[in-house]
């Protein structure tokens, strides 16, 4: 991105989560990629303003016509620099979400910060403890999640 500031605002529509809960584990997300780039990240708290990174809980057959499978598989997705969609990140309403580092649930601090990394333009990655590891990796405690 050219511009060091980017927005983001979270399009919240599932009931079974605590918003606030969810706000406090996106904007962690954004944190640690704000604290090894050169960017920021504010928060867009008003529907009429465009924002750079759109977040959702969203389930089964959506408006971007690749459903989630309510059975397992995918958690989350973003898309791609080169997608019309760049920028939008949606997470699977029906999985179980957790804010701790148990193993318990799918921590959403975790898989939002690999979502944001892949709508920045990074790839999934092999080494499995990479944050950009394409397969779901939880961990024990409140580490840091990104290194220099």
């Amino acid at each position: 991105p050219t511009n060091r500031t980017l927005t983001w605002k979270l399009h919240y529509n599932h009931s079974l989560y605590d918003p606030t809960k969810i706000r406090e584990d996106i904007q962690q997300a954004f944190d640690d990629w704000a604290r090894y780039t050169e960017l920021t990240f504010r928060e867009l708290l008003t529907e009429d303003e465009k924002a750079d990174f759109n977040l959702a809980f969203v389930s089964g057959e959506h408006s971007y016509g690749i459903p989630f499978d309510e059975l397992g598989g995918q958690i989350s997705r973003s898309f791609p620099l080169e997608h019309p969609h760049v920028g939008h990140i949606h997470f699977d309403a029906t999985k179980n979400w957790s804010h701790t580092y148990d193993g318990v649930g799918y921590n959403l601090r975790l898989v939002a910060a690999h979502e944001i990394g892949s709508s920045l333009g990074l790839p999934d990655s092999n080494d499995q403890n990479s944050i950009m590891s394409s397969l779901y990796q939880p961990i024990l405690s409140n580490e840091m999640l990104l290194k220099k």
